[in-house]
């Protein structure tokens, strides 16, 4: 048997043979129609028949793609610039002598936010 050919790029962007990018351009259009209407939208614009579950399927992984959290860059792996025993050793020091400068930690800590912002 002959092994399928593999979709072009055309064919991932045409809606009339991509089901699942007709439904999606159907509910960008409409996005409080129930999945009934959007079926029967997307089998009148691009002859899909389909089934009220896959329609739910593309609204729930459309959700999960913008669900509010921020995305972290891969770039802020590592948020702290202290890479090493001797790096925290320097900065508990310094610490040290903020507090003996500034005789408490309240004062200490509002030195460091008036820096700080």
């Amino acid at each position: 048997m002959a092994k399928k050919a593999m979709p072009t790029k055309s064919e991932r962007t045409d809606p009339k043979k991509n089901k699942s990018l007709a439904i999606r351009l159907v509910l960008k259009r409409k996005p409080t129609a129930k999945a009934s209407e959007v079926a029967a939208v997307v089998k009148k614009e691009f002859g899909h028949t389909i089934n009220p579950n896959q329609i739910y399927m593309i609204k729930t992984k459309a959700n999960m793609a913008s669900d509010g959290r921020p995305r972290k860059s891969s770039s802020a792996r590592n948020d702290t610039p202290m890479t090493s025993a001797a790096l925290w050793v320097d900065a508990i020091k310094t610490a040290r002598q903020l507090l003996k400068a500034t005789g408490s930690m309240p004062n200490a800590v509002a030195i460091l936010k008036a820096v700080d912002s």
